[in-house]
């Protein structure tokens, strides 16, 4: 008997591209982002199915080259997703995603390590470990996919009943990240719409708010779907998380630039941030090349410190009607 390793790969482990229908995941319908973002998400489900089927080889290679530039990194993320579940599953071969991470020319690294986190959110695998061998300044996405796994396929145990896995609980800098996820994941849920994005929010623990914020604006400004005028309604929703929104908005700016393929308009970044997103992406070039290879700084992970230097100088070049102090990793508002 004759096997066919990627027929037998597709049938266990490919999802079907409905799971990205708003209608299946029973998020909000009707509105202008939905066509949007359930096209991003097959997207992400097509790079997985692919590279289940495929494997790391010249064949995904080609076919991740057919991908239209803008929408490459999810591509890339479902690639990440997808060499992460084999490496998993494998009894011999085990090195399929980091062989994938160290290729020359590598430009997804970040949305890699977020399709990395996704497959240990499905298959309940620890993350631990696979934080420590990524850099300390890009390792924490994993828990970012861990977060937007739950949110996007735990729906009702996740944002209604507010379940959080008891390992990033009891560790607040996992939290941090892990509700960064989250909030990506309630962009798509909310289908990108301010005032049910507020409303979903408020209905939160007060302190996991500011960074579920964050993860709305990284996801606005990375994969979009709503009109510009909507852009000042989300901002002005967010409320005193305005610096938290700008803060996810200036990483969606660095992930893209990093990446090379920036939107070919940066209004969203604009908008959120008052800053273009190449000026935002320099800036973010700027603090991690400070802190790279640096797990700690003064007992503080350095991506965490990383983040604080991000939202200082926001406020400093933009947000003036506010003052924003960074306290023991706790955001302090005071309005002025």
């Amino acid at each position: 008997m004759i096997f066919n390793l990627k027929l037998i790969r597709k049938q266990f482990f490919a999802m079907p591209l409905k799971e990205a229908n708003f209608s299946v995941r029973k998020f909000e319908e009707g509105h202008e982002a939905q066509s949007r973002l359930e096209m991003v998400a097959k997207t992400v489900v097509n790079g997985y199915n692919t590279t289940v089927e495929h494997g790391l080889n010249d064949d995904l290679r080609a076919i991740s080259q057919s991908i239209s530039n803008e929408l490459s990194g999810f591509f890339h993320e479902g690639i990440g997703m997808g060499l992460y579940a084999l490496d998993l599953v494998s009894l011999r071969n085990k090195n399929r995603f980091w062989n994938y991470i160290i290729e020359k020319d590598k430009k997804h690294e970040y949305m890699s390590y977020i399709g990395a986190g996704l497959t240990c959110g499905v298959f309940n695998s620890s993350y631990e470990k696979l934080i420590d061998k990524i850099d300390p300044m890009s390792g924490p996405l994993v828990l970012d996919g861990v977060g937007f796994y739950y949110a996007m396929f735990k729906t009702k145990k996740t944002i209604t009943n507010f379940y959080v896995p008891k390992k990033i609980k009891s560790n607040d800098f996992y939290l941090e990240r892990y509700d960064n996820g989250l909030g990506r994941a309630l962009w798509f849920y909310n289908s990108g719409e301010p005032k049910k994005i507020k409303n979903t929010i408020n209905t939160f623990p007060k302190e996991r708010r500011a960074n579920i914020w964050s993860g709305i604006g990284l996801a606005a400004a990375y994969a979009g779907g709503i009109s510009n005028d909507k852009i000042p309604k989300l901002k002005s929703s967010s409320g005193i998380y305005q610096i938290m929104l700008a803060q996810g908005a200036l990483l969606a700016a660095h992930t893209r630039y990093t990446a090379g393929n920036p939107h070919k308009d940066d209004i969203t970044v604009k908008l959120l941030t008052g800053i273009s997103g190449l000026k935002c992406h320099k800036k973010a070039l700027e603090f991690k090349q400070r802190f790279q290879g640096e797990k700690y700084i003064d007992g503080k992970p350095s991506f965490q410190v990383f983040l604080e230097h991000i939202r200082e100088w926001l406020g400093q070049v933009n947000l003036q009607d506010v003052n924003y102090e960074i306290e023991e990793s706790k955001l302090v508002v005071d309005i002025v």
